[in-house]
């Protein structure tokens, strides 16, 4: 939105994000993944970073071949002794950070060395949680996982990492599901003002561009005018403005501190 450059990093061995931006996980090879930067080949990732068909993102691409990252990083743990293997990511992206208005890292949904990884260089997180009480315990065991990395990595290696913002976005919302409200409670509660004040509603235009490898934005003209389509892509918009505001506010934060 107005932005001019923004970078995606695909880091799921899945490849749901670079399947949306025309680079299908089985036509991607190792040199335009994270791999090799997590190999140790590379110290940069600008090695991997290609075009997609929207102007302006760009993209680093993933691929199941990317899961080897969980076994490359532990392996270079054990044999650098001054390895950081929770850092490759974030030094990855030195070099790119003045070249784009945002980066966007897509993780796994687990605790992963490449989710650590992505994490550790992230300013801000979004995180989605659909209101059933399956996923409000996955989330909630992640963070607990990852408090369980974290503290023993302040005392041991002074790692301290602070986020700018934190957003819980709840997705795939139906009003019609009994323990839908319940949940939502429960997410409110846990999370507080973390929430964000916008619902991702479950409809059925966000299943049929899911089932075409697409998104609402990609939906075709006779479907873009329902009432279902202005719903989901009403949120959708409200959802990207209230994060905009908050990395437009940061920047404005860092400019202040620089002057």
């Amino acid at each position: 939105r107005g932005h001019a450059r923004i970078l995606c990093v695909a880091t799921a061995p899945q490849g749901s994000l670079s399947e949306l931006l025309s680079k299908p996980p089985q036509t991607v090879k190792i040199e335009e993944t994270i791999l090799p930067l997590y190999q140790g080949t590379e110290s940069s990732l600008e090695y991997a970073v290609r075009p997609t068909y929207w102007p302006g993102i760009d993209i680093v691409a993933a691929s199941p071949i990317v899961f080897d990252a969980e076994f490359a990083l532990p392996v270079r743990q054990m044999n650098e002794s001054s390895f950081q293997f929770w850092n490759v990511l974030d030094q990855g992206l030195d070099t790119l950070r003045d070249k784009y208005d945002v980066i966007i890292i897509d993780t796994p949904p687990s605790l992963s060395y490449s989710t650590i990884n992505s994490l550790m260089a992230s300013d801000g997180l979004v995180i989605p949680v659909p209101p059933n009480a399956l996923d409000f315990a996955s989330s909630s065991q992640f963070w607990r996982l990852f408090l369980d990395f974290a503290e023993p990595m302040k005392v041991n290696h002074g790692v301290d990492k602070h986020f700018n913002f934190i957003n819980v976005l709840m997705t795939k919302v139906d009003n019609q599901e009994a323990m839908s409200g319940e949940v939502r409670r429960w997410i409110m509660s846990a999370y507080g003002d973390s929430v964000l004040p916008i619902e991702i509603p479950k409809t059925t235009i966000a299943s049929t561009a899911s089932s075409e490898f697409g998104t609402a934005y990609d939906i075709v003209d006779s479907m873009s005018g329902s009432k279902t389509w202005k719903r989901a892509h009403d949120a959708y918009e409200r959802m990207i403005d209230l994060i905009e505001d908050q990395i437009v506010g940061i920047w404005a934060y860092y400019a202040k501190e620089a002057k």
